[in-house]
């Protein structure tokens, strides 16, 4: 709401026009608000709310600038079916270029653009009857071969814009597979597939198959005439910049591209048109993993693709997947791709740097003329915990550092003496995504805030064996906060007193198990422990709102007096507990809890409690429209269902990885029991699914999608909906 002030302005006015005799009477007591008074407070609300309207009515009129409210009414101006109110972005989109789909219709190039505006998620539509093999008739185009012809290269231009011959493998439209190109070959079946045990064909196969009559769902009923596949890529894709590699002592040369010394594969970059300039994506253009094949194809001499990073005018272009760097005193110098390789080796070829994308690993094949640096790609469900994106959110307005900020880069020790300094008033804005290996304390905190600069995410990694990170406040009053930090290796202590503490957009590492008593580790043979944070103090509001953490514990005295979780994952490893509070109320907003929990009082609402939960007083709070592990001892529930205590609900629990807590598609076959109908898949308030990923409305924006496939799609074809991601 705008700071207009029109409330007080007309209700000011309003009770001035009162007579005297009759406001003198409202009230005895001097600065407290009579019943006459507070009446006409409200009259003067409603007439703010009005002078808005009226200030609004041009704004209104175009759909790129009217309130949300006024969005359903242009919808019906128009006749569009209009998608859910919850997926606002997909709604206004849907409205704003009704026209411009109508105009287009039933053509694939609409019909992706139209995944891509109401879901966010990038989509490649393929018609499955141009997947069929079948007997060629006199009325099929001639294929023949390019190299007899006058222009081969205009012929196979053609061919291959006509669909008559596949790009990679040369396999005839309708014809027999041709398995000579193995980039091609490995097409017929998906690099990456959330929750399959089997990889189900991809997108991008070239290879034809017979009729399947079967209702399209999970990997069957794909191929047939009616059949129109709509791949979906789920995750996000997102790009960091100049980052730290881990170098893995066990290899000399070779690197971890992750700064937490995991091995995870890289991400291609989302980078495709649509309108005039649209053509069908092609695999390096949507944000899926990048397999060995797949870089090999595009680093080659005579490649299209853009997957290694290229320079523009001395410029780094950004919307390139990876690349790697030596640092020359302050800048950084691309190493060319034509010194770039991947396994095997091609002959003849003499290059610097090989790189094994699968894993997220490179080796350094000949000495570099600088330290090693790397920009890459990840995958992950969504904006939360610390990363490369914009943090900010619509609506909301951002608290103003508490003074003129401390700019800190170049990683290293870097931090150490800002730290030391910061307190008892101050702010460290972190400003690149470098790791930084040490810490100082802070002791005396009055208000203080540690954040790391939009769109940056600097790493925290200290050595083994390190002391914890101790932030101390210095009386009742004080103030955190700790914004967009990826903390690893160590534990985060609070001491003294705070009245607030508030983390936001942060990752402290929840570390990564083997078993339940042994820990993974990184390349460079560190443990990847979990990040504990540990409260000795006594706190009375402890904030967390979009992060990924590992436990969160009281001890030596500890309180927190106010617990609110929102949009975030907690993750306890082994027989640790995830959440351990003696006293106080904790309220949990769309979280997912690996792990046990002890509570005294709890309220949850579309949480993924994965664990036993055991809560001292079950007579107050609520557990609504969540999942919850059998054995667990809560307050009442609503629209709420049992699951197992530690339920595969999950593609992945392993942190680093790109579907972590990513819900697996046949999720709700874990409920033990439930009210009628109840599912974990859409059982949120609003029909998205439980848990940390709610607010991403993945399930809302599915059944979005299908309302405007019967709206734009051609008649009788039947949308299959494949998620590769």
């Amino acid at each position: 709401m705008p700071v207009d002030h029109y409330e007080t302005y007309y209700a000011d006015k309003l009770w001035n026009l009162l007579p005297a005799v009759y406001r003198s009477e409202d009230s005895t007591e001097f600065g407290v608000n009579g019943p006459l008074r507070e009446m006409v407070n409200r009259i003067g609300a409603q007439a703010a709310v009005l002078r808005r309207s009226i200030d609004r009515l041009w704004e209104d009129q175009s759909i790129e600038t009217c309130d949300d409210w006024v969005v359903p009414y242009i919808a019906d101006l128009l006749a569009t079916r209009l998608v859910a109110s919850q997926n606002a972005r997909g709604q206004r989109l849907d409205v704003a270029k009704t026209i411009y789909y109508r105009r287009r219709r039933g053509t694939v190039a609409i019909l992706e653009e139209i995944a891509s505006d109401v879901t966010g998620w990038d989509a490649r539509v393929v018609e499955f009857f141009r997947r069929m093999g079948r007997t060629r008739h006199s009325l099929d185009p001639e294929l023949g071969c390019p190299a007899a012809t006058a222009d081969p290269a205009g012929n196979r231009t053609l061919q291959l814009a006509e669909g008559l011959v596949g790009r990679w493998t040369n396999t005839g439209i309708g014809g027999w597979a041709d398995l000579r190109n193995v980039y091609g070959a490995l097409q017929a079946q998906s690099p990456f597939s959330t929750g399959a045990a089997v990889r189900p064909p991809s997108a991008f196969d070239e290879f034809f198959h017979t009729a399947d009559f079967r209702k399209g769902r999970g990997r069957s009923g794909w191929y047939n005439i009616p059949k129109l596949g709509v791949f979906l890529w789920r995750l996000k894709s997102f790009g960091v910049d100049y980052t730290t590699p881990v170098a893995d002592p066990s290899h000399p040369g070779c690197y971890s591209f992750d700064p937490t010394g995991r091995l995870a594969p890289l991400f291609a970059a989302s980078a495709r048109p649509f309108g005039d300039d649209w053509v069908s994506p092609q695999e390096w253009q949507l944000p899926g993993p990048i397999s060995t094949a797949l870089l090999a194809s595009a680093i080659s001499p005579t490649a299209a693709e853009s997957l290694y990073a290229t320079e523009d005018s001395g410029q780094v272009r950004e919307l390139n997947a990876l690349g790697a760097f030596a640092q020359l005193g302050t800048d950084y110098d691309l190493v060319d791709v034509g010194q770039v390789t991947t396994y095997p080796q091609p002959l003849g070829s003499n290059p610097s740097v090989m790189i094994f994308p699968e894993q997220g690993r490179l080796a350094i094949l000949h000495p570099l003329n600088g330290p090693l640096f790397v920009t890459y790609h990840y995958g992950f469900s969504s904006t939360i915990g610390a990363g490369p994106y914009d943090r900010r959110v619509l609506g909301q307005t951002r608290s103003a550092l508490p003074a003129s900020a401390q700019k800190v880069s170049g990683g290293g020790g870097a931090l150490v003496k800002p730290l030391a300094g910061i307190a008892p008033v101050g702010s460290i804005l972190i400003s690149d995504s470098l790791t930084y290996d040490s810490v100082s304390d802070v002791s005396g905190i009055n208000q203080v805030t540690i954040a790391a600069a939009n769109q940056r995410r600097p790493v925290i990694r200290v050595a083994p064996g390190s002391p914890e990170w101790t932030l101390t406040g210095a009386d009742p009053q004080s103030s955190l906060v700790v914004d967009g930090l990826l903390v690893s290796g160590g534990d985060i202590v609070l001491k003294g007193d705070y009245d607030s503490v508030t983390l936001t957009c942060c990752t402290f590492d929840p570390g990564t198990a083997v078993d339940s008593s042994t820990f993974a580790k990184s390349v460079d043979q560190r443990d990847l422990i979990p990040c504990h944070l540990w409260v000795e103090a006594k706190v009375r509001q402890l904030t967390i709102d979009r992060c990924i953490l590992g436990p969160v514990q009281t001890r030596a005295s500890g309180e927190i007096e106010n617990l609110d979780v929102s949009d975030t994952i907690i993750q306890a490893l082994g027989k640790d507990q995830a959440i351990d509070m003696v006293t106080g109320v904790t309220r949990l907003t769309r979280c997912t809890v690996f792990g046990p929990a002890t509570l005294d009082r709890l309220h949850a609402s579309e949480c993924i409690l994965n664990g036993v939960v055991a809560v001292d007083d079950t007579q107050d709070g609520c557990v609504r429209f969540s999942a919850w592990s059998r054995g667990s001892v809560i307050p009442r529930k609503y629209e709420s269902v049992e699951i197992p205590a530690a339920a595969p609900l999950f593609t992945s629990r392993a942190f680093g990885q790109p579907g972590y807590a990513q819900l697996v598609p046949n999720v709700d076959r874990n409920i033990l029991s439930g009210a009628n109908g109840a599912t974990i898949s859409a059982g949120a308030e609003d029909g998205s699914e439980m848990g940390s990923f709610a607010r991403e409305k993945n399930p809302i924006k599915e059944r979005s999608l299908v309302i405007k496939y019967e709206e734009f799609m051609p008649l009788g074809l039947v949308p299959v909906v494949i998620y590769v991601t």
